[in-house]
């Protein structure tokens, strides 16, 4: 298959890249630069005017969506990055006909989101699923792998002599490793014809956890003791930012329970 990839130097998408040339597949990467994988590259940066699609769409079988930011900067906006250059990418893979499309977006992502990253990815998610394709949206847990933001910032964490916990670490997460995710994704870009037209597909690991308890494995895995714990209450919570932001983050991509709309992705 020809596929059409965004964010092919991300943390999910490189490795989606590599997958999808591993079983055959001849990926088109779309960002900002290439990404030195000598995978054909199109130019196109979604913080700024979409491309003309359409041009670049001749002769693609699917589209897979996995651009992403956790926090915004000057230069990168949820409402760009995540809402107004993937829905302009999927109506033009509507008016192309392009056959498959997959939306890598976030558990939580749905009416009750409360941060700027899940309502605009759930914006997003809404119009893919509105249009005549076949599509799917894709919604991991809190993703786990070596090179990840969030999988370093977790593991700085862990390392502290005390763990600071918002809450006291109670927050329910279930974590997933990313290469669960991409395998979960190549099968679904390989599926046959509109088995999962219209899903929205949570992505977990095999065990809930709480955060507390995720910290102190994460410490396990670096060979370190457990760590003396100290809540960090309401009033203090801003001298813990960074700690807080990440616990909202986890907290937030676990509320959304598999559904009955929900199947699993057997590899």
């Amino acid at each position: 298959m020809r596929i059409l990839l965004t964010g092919s130097s991300g943390f999910i998408g490189g490795r989606l890249r590599e997958a999808l040339q591993a079983a055959g597949h001849e990926p088109i990467c779309a960002g900002r630069r290439p990404d030195g994988s000598g995978c054909r590259f199109v130019a196109a940066d979604f913080a700024g005017p979409p491309p003309r699609w359409r041009e670049h769409l001749d002769g693609v079988d699917a589209v897979v969506n996995t651009v992403g930011i956790f926090r915004e900067t000057p230069g990168a906006r949820f409402a760009d990055l995540h809402v107004a250059g993937p829905v302009a990418l999927f109506e033009a893979c509507a008016a192309a006909g392009v056959r498959r499309v997959v939306q890598l977006s976030a558990l939580g992502a749905d009416d009750e989101a409360e941060s700027g990253f899940h309502r605009s990815k759930h914006a997003a998610d809404r119009r893919l699923l509105a249009l005549p394709l076949d599509a799917c949206v894709v919604m991991p847990s809190l993703v786990f792998g070596e090179g990840g933001a969030s999988s370093a910032a977790f593991l700085t964490w862990a390392s502290l002599p005390v763990l600071p916990l918002p809450a006291g670490g109670r927050q329910a997460i279930q974590p997933v490793h990313v290469d669960e995710v991409v395998a979960a994704l190549v099968v679904l870009i390989e599926a046959p014809p509109g088995r999962w037209r219209g899903r929205r597909i949570a992505l977990v690991g095999p065990e809930p956890t709480t955060l507390a308890a995720y910290l102190q494995g994460l410490r396990a895995g670096l060979g370190l003791a457990p760590a003396r714990t100290v809540t960090v209450p309401a009033p203090l919570r801003h001298r813990a930012a960074r700690p807080r932001r990440l616990a909202h983050a986890a907290a937030g991509q676990h509320r959304r329970r598999p559904g009955p709309d929900d199947r699993k992705v057997r590899h």
